[in-house]
């Protein structure tokens, strides 16, 4: 007789893999949003406080430079597990995680701070993508949304329950503890990878793509733009004559900039993206070999004048050491004489570079509303109500709302309300429901803006998350409907691009801003209509998307 096995359905049709790697999500992120809770406020808080003492303007920079590194490494570590295993990238990830907090607790010098989160979103950087890659192996077309739903709500719990529970009884122990619990949180996660975690199956793994060619393609996307603009060039006298008007009224307005506010970062900026230009044109005349020489030579000298305008030996080592791995690609990988298949890239990044827009205001989460809420906020009418809550099952609660409490709302809501949000724009075209999720972040922003009052806050944190689980599941959903039937993996990975350029820009804006408008100035509504006002910015690039670049029927 024939035996036809009978699938199980719901929770219980999920493979033994699907919910190892499930629970490695949940403490994963737990420990990381319990880090990121408190981070920025732990970094700026007194010494005698048990903080570090650093300013506000290095601890931006701090942020700007290790959550672009988290959100770009997905993009390389996704091709590099298909190639070498995810199991091996899992166990170097668990390792290089747990280290970097365990340092991260230790030191307390700027430099080895630095170091020691770097090393922790590296490791942090490379989990990233093979969780959802696991899931997408584990499911079918009958469980993938379940099964993606469940990871979701993994995500959010553990940003839910680590801040609310662990971090408020570990900071009153010490600071330190908080890394500690995260080091012990991610490198226990090495005994599921040896003895649960099974490799997935990757299906015709022979005919994947080989790791140079995953990179050329991830690069032939970021570089678009210059490369059109070089094409144009080539093919016209007018665009040259554009290119270097341009190219003079933003050497005006970076050395202006340099001038009156003492500030190098735009020029530094300029000189970095100049010499990636630069290196493209030589690459369009030259040999590899060739263009390879004067790249170094100009490297070099280009090096010698940053050494002159940044004083932080660290930070230029960093630098220097990002450029010149991404010019490498220019020089060896990427082909840039058919110059045809960039126009969809270039359409592609500049959505995302207009979407970022609204992700520079979310990274305020971690960092301008923490100083705020800890050094401006008076949250005791929240704390008088919550304890009179609690006050009916414990005699004398303590509770108070602290920095870690927003990310707490955050997770919160998105966990009550983010199936009932989703129930309602299910039928929606992408762009429309993006800009109404952004319209409503921006409207919590500015929210904050309005009043000082402990319940005013609470509402514009609420509000904001609502606009986040409007806009972020579309914008997922819509880079999977616009892009190539070949490149869809290329693409959903880039899309981590997002968290590059809002987390890049967002740290550093947001700590110089704060330092003036709030600490010099005591005025935090500017401060919040200024992010506001980019978040209407992002609205009307999308729009304008939307009516003149945006595929007709997506």
């Amino acid at each position: 007789m024939e035996q036809t096995a009978v699938k199980k359905s719901g929770f219980r049709g999920f493979p033994r893999n699907f919910w190892t790697v499930i629970t490695m999500e949940f403490f994963e992120r737990g420990s990381y949003y319990g880090v990121m809770s408190v981070l920025s406020v732990y970094l700026v808080l007194s010494t005698k406080d048990g903080g570090l003492g650093f300013s506000k303007e290095s601890v931006g920079v701090i942020k700007s430079t290790i959550t672009p590194i988290l959100y770009f490494l997905p993009i390389l570590a996704g091709s590099l597990a298909d190639k070498i295993g995810y199991k091996k990238v899992l166990m170097f990830a668990f390792i290089v995680m747990s280290i970097g907090y365990t340092l991260t607790g230790l030191a307390t010098s700027y430099g080895y701070v630095f170091c020691s989160l770097i090393i922790m979103v590296i490791g942090a950087g490379c989990f990233k993508p093979l969780i959802s890659g696991t899931i997408a192996r584990s499911t079918d077309q009958s469980n993938s949304t379940l099964g993606f739903g469940i990871f979701y709500w993994a995500i959010n719990l553990g940003a839910f329950i680590f801040p609310l529970i662990l971090i408020p009884i570990l900071k009153d122990i010490s600071w330190s503890y908080i890394f500690f619990m995260a080091a012990i949180g991610t490198g226990w996660l090495l005994i599921l990878n040896i003895f649960l975690y099974k490799e997935p199956i990757i299906k015709n793994k022979s005919k994947e793509s080989k790791l140079a060619k995953s990179i050329s393609d991830i690069f032939e996307i970021l570089y678009s733009p210059l490369v059109l603009l070089l094409g144009k060039c080539l093919k016209s006298t007018a665009w040259r004559v554009i290119s270097i008007v341009l190219l003079t009224l933003f050497l005006i307005l970076v050395i202006s900039l340099a001038i009156f506010s003492s500030s190098f970062f735009m020029l530094i900026i300029g000189l970095i993206i100049g010499l990636l230009f630069t290196t493209i044109v030589l690459r369009e005349f030259y040999s590899k070999k060739r263009t390879f020489i004067i790249f170094l030579v100009l490297f070099v000298l280009m090096g010698l004048i940053m050494y002159l305008i940044i004083s932080n030996l660290l930070l230029l080592i960093i630098l220097n050491v990002v450029l010149f791995v991404f010019s490498l690609p220019i020089i060896f990988l990427i082909d840039i004489k058919d110059k045809t298949k960039y126009i969809d890239h270039f359409k592609f990044i500049l959505m995302i570079v207009i979407y970022s827009g609204f992700w520079i205001l979310y990274f305020q989460m971690f960092d301008t509303v923490l100083w705020y809420l800890s050094e401006y906020m008076n949250m005791a009418p929240v704390d008088n109500f919550v304890n009179s809550v609690l006050g009916l099952f414990m005699e004398h609660p303590q509770w108070k709302f602290e920095a870690e409490h927003v990310t707490v709302i955050n997770a919160g809501t998105i966990i009550l309300l983010q199936i009932l949000v989703s129930s309602i724009v299910r039928h929606t075209k992408a762009l429309p429901t993006m800009i109404v999720g952004i319209s409503l972040g921006t409207i919590g922003m500015a929210i904050l803006g309005l009043s000082s009052n402990a319940w005013v806050f609470i509402i514009g944190m609420i509000v904001f998350s609502l606009g986040e689980m409007t806009a972020h599941p579309k914008f997922i959903s819509y880079v999977g409907l616009i892009a190539p039937a070949d490149k869809k993996a290329l693409y959903l990975g880039y899309s981590f691009l997002y968290g590059v350029i809002g987390s890049g820009i967002g740290g550093v804006l947001g700590a110089n801003l704060y330092v003036h408008y709030v600490d010099t100035l005591h005025n935090p509504s500017a401060l919040w209509f200024i992010f506001s006002l980019i978040g209407v910015a992002t609205i009307i690039g999308l729009l304008l998307y939307n009516r003149f670049l945006a595929p007709k029927k997506v």
